[in-house]
C-alpha cells in the first residue's frame, strides 16, 4: 500500500456523551486550526500537505487510480481497455458509457486540496506575526504557490465536470453551511481561477530559477495560458506565454522560446521525464518517490500485474509498431514512449516506458529495464514543448499562420521528423493548421494527461472519437454502434452519486441519470 504522510490542518470537534473532563481534553491526533499555523515549520507542513493532496489525486491512492490519466487520457483515442483484465469502470470510460457510480467521477479529492489551500490563504499571513523566521519573501512564495494550486484544482473541476461549487473560505466549524450550489464554469474561470493566478503571479518572485516540483513563475504563466486557451482568448494566452518565455527554468537558463534549441536536445529528450530538475524544458512536474511512497502503480507504470488499459490499436499500428527491430522512422519519440519490442502475442501495448530510464534509442535487448519498478516517477504537468504547441495554436487562432508554423516545426525538428513547408496542404489554412498542431500534440505529449482536454478544448471530440468508439463498440458487441453521443454534454463526467447525496443543492450533468 502506498505510504504518504499527509498533514491535516483542521481537527474535527467530537460531540460525545460522558464526563466534562473527557470533553475538555483535546484528542492527541487533532490540532485545532487556530493552534497549528504558529511558525515556519507549521507553514511548510501546511504547504506540503496541500501538494501531497494534489499528488495523490494525480497518481492515485491505490493501484490503478491515477486520475491524471483517467481524466486527461483514457477517454481519448490514445488508450483502450485490455479485454482480458478489464473492469467495468474502465469499460465505461473507453466506451463513453460513464455512470454516476464510476469511482473517477468523484471530485471530493480536489475539494480537499482546495480546502487545504483555503486554510493556507487565511492562516499563513497570521503565522508571520508569530515567527520572525517567516520573512515576507517566504510568505509571498507560499501564498503564491497556494493561490496557483487552488486555481489548478478548480481548473480540473471545470474541465472534467463543467459547473462546480465555489468555496473560498476555510471550513472550520460544524455549524458553517456545507451545501453549495454549482456555479457556471465561466464564472469559476473568470471569478476564481484567473484572479487566483493573477494573485499568484503578483506574489511570485520574478527571475528566480524555478523549482520544478513547485508552482513557480513559469508554471503560473503556463497554467494561465492554458486557461485562456480554454476560453479561446488567444491574445491573453499569447501574453502569458511570452511572460513564461522570460522566466527561468530549473537549470537557471531563461526559457527564451526563440527556437528548437531552447527545448531539451533530441539526444536527451527522455530526461524531461526521468530527470526534470535537470532539464531546460521542464516547467512543472510531480515527483512520486518509490522509496518514500511505494510503487506509483499506475496503468502506465512498471508493474508485473496485469494492466486494464493499453495503447489504442489505431495509434499503436500507425506510430508505435513501425518502430520494429528491422524498420524505424526518424522520430525519436515512439521507442522511448512504449516498448515496441516485446514479442507477440504478449500484451506489449501495456508496456509504457515514457516515465522510466531507457536508452536514447532502445533496442530489442534493452527497452524495459528490470530496475524500473523501483524508479521514481515524475508526472509532467507542463513543459516547454507543450507550450510551443499551445503557442502555435494561439497564433493560428489569431491568424498568424507563418509564426504558428515556426513553433510547430520547432517541435517536429527536435523530434527528428521532416518539417512542414509553408505551402504544405496540411498547414494551408487555419483549420488544417489546427489539425496539424493537434496531431503533433498527440504524439509529443502522449500519456501526459493532455489528449482528452485537447479534444474538448478544440471541439474535436465528435470528429476524432466517433470512428474510434464505433470500432470499440462493435468489438464489444454493441450492434447499434452509436459513436460519440451528445458531444456538447457527455464531454463532461457525471457527478458521483455520493457527491450528489452529500449536497442537495447539486444537480447531475445533462445526459446522465442520478
Amino acid at each position: 500500500m502506498k505510504k504518504l504522510i499527509a498533514m491535516s490542518a483542521l481537527g474535527a470537534t467530537l460531540l460525545l456523551g460522558g464526563c466534562k473532563k473527557f470533553l475538555d481534553e483535546r484528542p492527541f491526533n487533532q490540532v485545532p486550526i487556530t493552534d497549528f499555523y504558529k511558525n515556519r515549520y507549521d507553514v511548510e507542513a501546511a504547504v506540503a500537505g496541500m501538494y501531497s493532496g494534489f499528488q495523490l489525486e494525480m497518481v492515485g491512492k491505490d493501484q490503478y487510480t491515477e486520475k491524471y490519466m483517467y481524466w486527461g487520457e483514457y477517454r481519448s483515442d490514445n488508450f483502450d481497455r485490455f479485454l482480458i483484465y478489464t473492469k467495468d469502470y474502465v469499460d465505461e470510460i473507453v466506451l463513453n458509457s460513464l455512470t454516476p457510480t464510476n469511482q473517477f467521477s468523484d471530485w471530493s479529492g480536489l475539494y480537499a486540496v482546495i480546502g487545504r489551500a483555503n486554510n493556507n490563504i487565511k492562516y499563513i499571513p497570521l503565522a508571520a506575526s508569530l515567527d520572525p523566521l517567516l520573512t515576507k519573501a517566504m510568505i509571498d512564495s507560499y501564498l503564491s504557490q497556494t493561490y496557483a494550486m487552488r486555481a489548478m484544482s478548480y481548473f480540473y473541476l471545470v474541465r472534467v465536470w463543467g459547473d462546480a461549487p465555489i468555496r473560498l473560505e476555510p471550513y472550520e466549524t460544524l455549524d458553517q453551511p456545507s451545501q453549495e450550489p454549482r456555479a457556471a464554469k465561466d464564472k469559476v474561470i473568470n471569478e476564481v481561477i484567473i484572479p487566483d493566478l493573477e494573485k499568484a503571479y503578483a506574489l511570485v518572485k520574478k527571475g528566480d530559477k524555478s523549482v520544478v516540483f513547485n508552482l513557480g513563475e513559469a508554471a503560473i504563466c503556463a497554467t494561465m495560458a492554458d486557461v485562456y486557451m480554454w476560453k479561446k482568448d488567444y491574445a491573453n494566452a499569447i501574453k502569458w506565454i511570452k511572460l513564461l518565455f522570460a522566466a527561468k527554468g530549473p537549470t537557471g537558463t531563461v526559457y527564451a522560446g526563440t527556437n528548437e534549441a531552447n527545448l531539451q536536445p533530441s539526444a536527451t529528450w527522455k530526461s524531461v521525464f526521468t530527470a526534470p530538475a535537470n532539464s531546460i524544458e521542464s516547467i512543472w512536474s510531480i515527483h512520486w518517490d518509490y522509496l518514500k511512497n511505494g510503487c506509483a502503480c499506475m496503468q502506465t507504470s512498471w508493474t508485473s500485474n496485469n494492466k486494464q488499459v493499453v495503447v489504442d490499436e489505431g495509434i499503436w499500428a500507425t506510430w508505435f509498431q513501425p518502430q520494429s527491430q528491422t524498420t524505424r522512422s526518424s522520430d525519436i519519440r515512439p521507442r522511448q514512449t512504449a516498448d515496441v519490442f516485446l514479442a507477440q502475442p504478449k500484451p506489449n501495448r501495456d508496456r509504457f516506458i515514457k516515465w522510466y530510464p531507457t536508452a536514447a534509442s532502445p533496442t530489442a535487448t534493452d527497452p524495459w529495464p528490470a530496475t524500473n519498478q523501483a524508479a521514481p516517477v515524475y508526472l509532467t504537468m507542463y513543459r516547454l514543448a507543450d507550450i510551443y504547441l499551445l503557442y502555435a495554436e494561439a497564433l493560428n487562432g489569431s491568424g498568424d499562420l507563418p509564426t504558428a508554423l515556426k513553433y510547430l516545426n520547432y517541435v517536429r525538428k527536435r523530434a527528428g521528423i521532416p518539417e512542414y513547408l509553408a505551402g504544405d496542404p496540411l498547414v494551408a489554412n487555419q483549420i488544417a493548421m489546427e489539425d496539424a498542431i493537434l496531431n503533433e500534440r498527440q504524439l509529443e505529449l502522449f500519456g501526459e494527461g493532455k489528449r482528452w482536454f485537447d479534444l474538448v478544448r478544440t471541439n474535436h471530440v465528435k470528429k476524432v472519437m466517433d470512428p474510434i468508439l464505433i470500432r470499440r463498440q462493435t468489438a464489444a458487441g454493441n450492434i447499434e454502434t452509436p459513436g460519440f453521443l451528445n458531444p456538447e454534454q457527455k464531454v463532461y463526467w457525471p457527478l458521483h452519486r455520493n457527491v450528489l447525496n452529500s449536497n442537495y443543492k447539486l444537480y447531475q450533468n445533462p445526459g446522465y441519470t442520478d
